[in-house]
């Protein structure tokens, strides 16, 4: 794929300031689903941004997760609304759409791991830009599933055709959670996993792998693989920092190696082989593998691939070997077993 159709965006500014270039361009629709959505994001106006082309007749529609986006104010909701811009929440007991997916003039789409809250300014994360019809129609037809059981009525979303399945091509959409779609993520997994026969690269900032993924990350150490985890040294929750050094713990004494990123690093990928990645929303647990609304791309295209891994070298620069983090303790041990089990339940 030429560079022009794909970028990668390494920072949470770097990706807002795509994302609202990429709006203001807009000339017949937007459409965002988002996890975490606030307009506290100084410097990058998105509700001015979004009030603004939907006055200027551009279609705007905005699904955000309840909960993860329960601090969005309502008078910048009414404000939206008021604008013309069709605003609905996914409220689910123990669901979540955790999925941060743009879609523009059904051309262009921003889809990974940046949420948009102030909190996130600091972080490294990973978003990918990609434009062609074949791949948006992919991820509106997605969208739209999600739109329309929310009760979403806008007449031209509504009437629009799923395109065809994907064949096999270097890259497509992978939606996970959406109506029946629940194992999608497990089955791209543990395909791609056993297929691998030189290297695996994780990146997440959450680390509780289910019994699956561990067997399956163990019996490709076993036939030769090299499994590396990258994982930061200090996440937003104090707890799972002790679940996922527990973990890493586990999988260091398994044969893999493991990377603890200085600052916090919100991606989530997974290179193999140096030939062929994912990157989405997921993180490497429960919630995301069986319970929330995920969406990613899987590539093979040699460009996007040689891209990805060269920021995840660079990435691998800045780590700290897993001796240095604070020594375990009793608690921590019983943190990491309750905490899978709690998930497990959800």
């Amino acid at each position: 794929m030429p560079a022009s159709r794909f970028r990668f965006y390494t920072t949470s500014h770097k990706a807002w300031s795509a994302m609202l270039a990429a709006i203001a361009l807009a000339q017949k629709s937007i459409f965002l689903e988002m996890y975490i959505f606030e307009e506290d994001t100084k410097g990058f106006d998105f509700i001015s941004e979004l009030e603004r082309k939907a006055k200027e007749g551009v279609r705007v529609i905005l699904i955000l997760d309840s909960l993860g986006s329960y601090e969005l104010r309502a008078v910048s909701i009414d404000r939206l609304r008021v604008a013309g811009v069709e605003v609905l929440f996914f409220s689910h007991w123990w669901k979540r759409t955790h999925r941060k997916i743009l879609i523009i003039d059904e051309y262009t789409v921003f889809i990974g791991g940046v949420n948009i809250s102030h909190r996130f300014a600091p972080w490294r994360d990973l978003q990918i830009r990609l434009s062609g019809s074949r791949f948006a129609r992919n991820a509106l037809a997605s969208f739209r599933k999600v739109y329309i059981s929310l009760g979403g009525k806008d007449p031209v979303l509504v009437a629009l055709r799923p395109p065809h399945t994907f064949l096999r091509a270097k890259l497509w959409f992978i939606e996970h959670g959406v109506h029946t779609k629940h194992n999608a993520l497990r089955s791209y997994y543990e395909q791609h996993i056993d297929a691998a026969e030189k290297s695996i690269i994780l990146v997440t900032p959450y680390f509780i792998p289910r019994r699956w993924l561990i067997a399956h990350l163990h019996t490709a150490i076993l036939r030769g693989v090299k499994v590396e985890v990258i994982i930061p040294k200090t996440t937003d929750h104090p707890i799972i920092d002790r679940v996922n050094y527990r973990f890493l713990s586990l999988f260091q004494k398994l044969g893999a190696t493991c990377h603890i990123s200085r600052g916090m690093n919100h991606a989530k990928a997974m290179l193999l082989d140096e030939r062929y990645a994912i990157v989405g929303s997921q993180n490497l647990d429960a919630l995301s593998f069986e319970h929330n609304i995920e969406g990613g791309v899987f590539f093979e295209d040699k460009h996007m691939v040689e891209q990805l891994s060269s920021i995840i070298q660079g990435w691998m620069k800045d780590t700290v070997p897993l001796e240095s983090l604070p020594r375990f303790r009793w608690y921590d041990l019983l943190v990491s077993l309750l905490l899978p089990f709690v998930e497990s339940v959800l």
